[in-house]
């Protein structure tokens, strides 16, 4: 199905990921792309570029969205009566009130949208998944740690603020509910560990599966090694999905009682994957079994923030 119009707000990840997955799609006719600095920005042919007067004027198929989630709450509802489809970053807004309230919006106007996971198209991802799904597991660990670019340069912006979407909880967290959906379903939060912070560096976190085994979740966004691995265990071994390098979307090897089973030769950048996650959308693969998950994951860290308020210190 081709489309006539794409719209891509953002000129920075919005412009090197969405609007270069749309052009490379080929399924939209025309592609356009807003940012108030798109002009100075990127050195675009003036086709691309688009102001709001034509935006009010202009009927979209297609919107994707690379902002800060208050502002992409804004677009969201200002353009609902005028798309079939939105291709969206997580968090969906800056707190879960205004995410269920626009998710009902989506769901009256019967709005086709997509959030833009993408550690579930790394291929070992899959590879590992199907893996575990044949073990009887015992129990797993999640660990993910890194140092966060705020406690390196010490500049404040929107994604180490919780009370605007950013924060351990709301832009990471999420990725770690996200994935664990995707590889072992539903799960419910028993267990949180937290110190109280002004920032929030690290959390623990159990939870269980329906098969009614335990895992572990620990995360830490002031590390100064970098870990990325998930393990599962059973009776005989522990196998284990693990990136310990600084780029967030690659070396994933998957282990067998911490020997290589299966490398990560697949080149494949944060581009790649929000491609992959954009051709979903537009031909329609599955979005509605993701759409359980995308809510679930939101569901999962406002538990965890209304814990956090609720916690007597």
């Amino acid at each position: 199905m081709k489309l006539k119009n794409s719209l891509t707000f953002g000129s920075n990840f919005g412009y090197w990921s969405h609007f270069r997955s749309l052009i490379k799609l080929k399924k939209t006719k025309n592609n356009f792309i807003y940012s108030p600095k798109a002009h100075i920005k990127l050195n675009l042919n003036k086709k691309f570029l688009i102001n709001k007067k034509k935006i009010k004027k202009t009927k979209f198929d297609l919107i994707s969205i690379a902002t800060p989630p208050k502002i992409q709450n804004k677009i969201c509802i200002d353009n609902v009566k005028k798309t079939k489809y939105f291709f969206l970053e997580k968090p969906l807004t800056e707190n879960f009130k205004r995410t269920l309230k626009l998710l009902k919006i989506f769901k009256k106007n019967k709005i086709k949208y997509f959030l833009n996971f993408i550690f579930p198209n790394i291929i070992n991802f899959q590879i590992f998944k199907n893996l575990i799904k044949k073990k009887k597991i015992t129990h797993g660990l999640y660990v993910w740690k890194f140092k966060q670019g705020y406690f390196e340069n010490r500049r404040i912006n929107w994604k180490i603020k919780n009370s605007e979407g950013g924060g351990l909880v709301n832009f990471y967290l999420i990725h770690v509910f996200y994935n664990l959906l995707f590889l072992i379903g539903e799960f419910k939060i028993i267990k949180i560990i937290q110190k109280k912070e002004k920032i929030l560096k690290k959390i623990s976190i159990y939870i269980q599966t329906k098969n009614k085994f335990q895992i572990e979740i620990n995360v830490n966004i002031n590390s100064n090694s970098n870990l990325h691995k998930i393990s599962f265990t059973d009776k005989k071994n522990i196998y284990e999905i693990k990136n310990k390098s600084k780029n967030w979307v690659q070396n994933f090897n998957i282990y067998r009682n911490n020997i290589i089973i299966k490398k990560d030769k697949n080149i494949h950048g944060r581009n790649d994957l929000t491609y992959i996650n954009l051709r979903k959308l537009v031909e329609n693969k599955n979005i509605e079994k993701e759409k359980n998950f995308f809510e679930l994951a939101h569901f999962y860290c406002d538990e965890i923030n209304r814990w956090s308020k609720k916690q007597k210190y």
